[in-house]
């Protein structure tokens, strides 16, 4: 009976572990996600972050990548306003 239940909880494990892995465009932060990010590591620092590189690791402890931006545009820091915007490149 011991060998069938460690048997069975090892293919439990095995089938609980096999979830598919999520892609580069699923795991991307949304824009409400990239300006928490940013109010996080602005706190943590005194100021704005000079580069989207900062919040960008800050991103990668929760598993989380920076969007990809449509053709002919980029995200940047608007210091005015405190958050990311796209603008034109």
């Amino acid at each position: 009976m011991r060998p069938i239940f460690l048997t069975f909880l090892l293919a439990l494990g095995l089938v609980a572990g096999c979830g598919q892995k999520k892609t580069g465009a699923e795991n991307a932060a949304s824009l409400d996600e990239l300006n928490r990010a940013l109010a996080v590591v602005a706190m943590r620092s005194g100021s704005l972050p000079s580069s989207t590189n900062e919040v960008a690791a800050f991103l990668a402890l929760s598993g989380k990548t920076l969007p990809v931006p449509p053709a002919g545009k980029r995200l940047v820091i608007d210091p005015s306003k405190r958050q990311f915007v796209l603008i034109d490149q």
